[in-house]
């Protein structure tokens, strides 16, 4: 029977034993179909064929990547919505999680021995060169079990891998401590319950260690007696304790108590450095679980963006994707800036954006926080989109990212960059508005300088755009391009056709002073 593979990356096995109509057709069918979703075939055993008798059995490993909660679940779903798609009399008996058994292992380094030959500094010198270039260690041999040096000398003695051998002479074998000669599963091991419960307790005394320097600290910044100092001795009696139940048995009772004190003072010292910044004093202590749950959804979203690209189809075309995706973003921030500048002057006060000027720099900046606000809600999204991935939640038939995921993500970006930017041109518009209205100078637009100018025209009648040009109120301007100004500001004040427009004159026909405190210009 063909052996189909697959080249798509998993980290979940799920063996299924199905049963197919008895009909060389409709068996010929299944097998081609799961053949071409690269799922591997087995051959069922006699007893699996009894079982599903008067039916055909089908046994067959699908492959997923993802969270092994909800794995099995995933791969019958697949399965079963495949041949319901395929009009394919097949149905899933019994499914199984295929996982590797947990065996503990041990290590052994064959390295090179002391040099015996030579004086003490050239002896030194060779040992230094060796771990430095690497030929210090020569190979490696990983033995089922705890520490027993013994068998791990007859092993290497009997091997030729590679040609080399073991010289006892030249060559000394190192395994692992007595202390970490017991080697065991990784954590955590659900099968070992003393274990995972050491673990958890680790963890906790962890927490509880640096929950208990955080108000060490806060003790030391509030006390303001010598009595302040008696948190030390229990930091140090903290740290020796972290240090002895945390750190790798492995290591040195001095090793250990260095470790322990070093977390100890640093998280006394961003303790205090809190409770000194916040304005609060002290109080700025409550924030700090704040910080955390900060960090940890920061974190989180991270981990969801790694869990979206990783073994995705953006990964594997990543030498042409990346720089197809960098390509735009020089000019999305610089036609986005020009809309929004566009929306702030000619929107606003009827002034053309090309009669102003404006550098290029000045449409990216205006452009840089939608657009960064917008990219951060979008790679949430994608963030969340790769958690759904991890949990096959709306997952697509290859495994990869939520097929609701990417249009949802590019109407986010979409929407909330013209969103912001939209409103955020709005609310500075309106400030300006009503700082020229009361007769002040406006914020600047990203760059964009408005100023308040009298304007005394040169004749008695002078050719105007847009109406006649006031002489006793100051007009708002952001500069020319060219040989016309224009001018924004209160036409016909005090009449009942007063209405705030812009206007545009020729520089050569006016002479625009700097207006004083109030708005107010004095007619010549």
């Amino acid at each position: 029977m063909d052996r189909a593979s697959t080249a798509q990356p998993f980290n979940r096995r799920i063996l299924l034993l199905t049963e197919v109509i008895d009909d060389p057709v409709e068996v010929a069918a299944a097998e081609e179909l799961v053949a071409a979703e690269g799922w591997i075939i087995h051959e069922p055993t006699e007893g699996e064929t009894a079982r599903v008798a008067p039916r055909r059995a089908l046994k067959f490993e699908v492959r997923l990547r993802g969270a092994r909660r909800g794995a099995v679940k995933e791969a019958v779903r697949r399965v079963e919505r495949l041949a319901e798609r395929a009009r394919l009399g097949l149905w899933v008996r019994e499914s199984v999680l295929l996982t590797p058994p947990r065996e503990p292992r041990t290590p052994y380094w064959i390295r090179l021995a002391r040099p015996a030959q030579g004086t003490r500094p050239a002896r030194w010198a060779l040992r230094v060169a060796r771990r430095l270039d690497g030929s210090h260690d020569q190979r490696v041999v990983v033995l089922p079990g705890p520490r027993d040096m013994p068998t791990a000398v007859d092993e290497l003695s009997g091997s030729r891998l590679g040609g080399h051998l073991y010289e006892p002479a030249t060559q000394v074998v190192r395994g692992p401590s007595v202390l970490d000669g017991q080697a065991t599963a990784p954590f955590p091991d659900p099968s070992n319950p003393d274990r995972f419960l050491k673990l958890c307790l680790q963890v906790l005394l962890f927490l509880a260690s640096m929950l208990g320097c955080l108000l060490g600290a806060g003790v030391l910044y509030v006390v303001d007696s010598p009595w302040r100092w008696s948190v030390l001795p229990l930091a140090l009696v903290l740290g020796a304790v972290l240090g002895a139940f945390v750190m790798p048995a492995s290591w040195s009772r001095y090793g250990k108590l260095a470790m322990g004190l070093g977390f100890v003072s640093v998280m006394i010292y961003l303790g205090y450095f809190i409770a000194d910044s916040k304005p609060g004093g002290p109080g700025g202590v409550i924030y700090v679980p704040l910080y955390v749950l900060a960090g940890g959804f920061i974190l989180a979203v991270f981990y969801g963006l790694w869990l979206a690209g990783t073994a995705s189809w953006f990964s594997r075309n990543l030498s042409w994707a990346l720089p197809a995706l960098m390509a735009p973003l020089y000019f999305v921030p610089l036609w986005f800036g020009r809309l929004m500048y566009t929306v702030y002057l000619s929107f606003g006060f009827d002034i053309p954006v090309d009669a102003v000027p404006v550098t290029t720099y000045s449409f990216i900046s205006a452009a840089l926080k939608p657009v960064a606000l917008a990219a951060a809600c979008a790679l949430f999204f994608l963030s969340v989109g790769g958690w759904a991935r991890h949990f096959y939640w709306g997952s697509s038939a290859a495994g990869g990212i939520s097929t609701f995921t990417l249009p949802v993500v590019a109407l986010v970006y979409v929407v909330t960059a013209l969103s912001y930017g939209i409103l955020n041109v709005e609310s500075a518009w309106s400030e300006s508005v009503n700082s020229v209205r009361a007769g002040r100078p406006p914020a600047s637009f990203h760059g964009l300088q408005g100023k308040l100018m009298c304007v005394r025209p040169r004749e008695k009648d002078i050719a105007t755009y847009g109406g006649p040009v006031p002489e006793d109120r100051a007009v708002l301007t952001f500069g020319s391009t060219g040989d016309r100004v224009w001018l924004w500001g209160l036409q016909a004040p005090g009449s009942r056709e007063a209405r705030w427009a812009s206007m545009s004159v020729r520089l050569e026909d006016v002479i625009l002073t700097p207006a004083p405190s109030g708005g107010h210009c004095k007619r010549p």
